[in-house]
């Protein structure tokens, strides 16, 4: 199981890193955007739109990719395959608390984010899992 939970702690760690290079695209995104508002004369609630719609593309795009490929990932390179589902979880920990974060004064979204992104980790863990079994040669057996 330690093997397991160090493969999670990776993979939490690069999606964290991931997270930091979209979180770094997506200010420069919001600041381009910001500036254009500025120049064309928009209005508080305009601009405030442009931060929405940032927030709208990370959660709904951004977080559920990364989420995917980590649940994936853990499901591939997981040991036992039987714990590859709370394995996926702790991988998945930064991106479900950096989604619920942008809901945390609303909680039926925050927790409908939860349980999707937590579901969808969990599925492509399993479906990793399966697949690294249909990969990995049959085990050999004395006869």
């Amino acid at each position: 199981m330690v093997p397991d939970l160090f493969l999670a702690a990776v993979v939490a760690l690069l999606v964290t890193l991931a997270m930091g290079y979209f979180d770094g695209a997506e200010s420069r995104r919001i600041r381009a955007d910001a500036r254009a508002a500025a120049k064309d004369g928009l209005t508080l609630d305009e601009r405030i739109e442009v931060v929405g719609g940032s927030i709208r593309r990370s959660t709904l795009v951004e977080l559920p990719i990364l989420v995917a490929l980590a649940g994936a990932a853990v499901g591939l390179a997981c040991r036992n395959r039987r714990w590859a589902w709370l394995t996926a979880v702790g991988a998945i920990l930064p991106a479900l608390v950096m989604g619920i974060a942008f809901f945390i004064d609303r909680p039926i979204p925050a927790g409908t984010l939860a349980a999707a992104y937590t579901t969808l980790g969990v599925a492509t863990a399993l479906a990793g899992g399966a697949v690294r079994k249909k990969l990995m040669p049959a085990p050999v057996t004395d006869s």
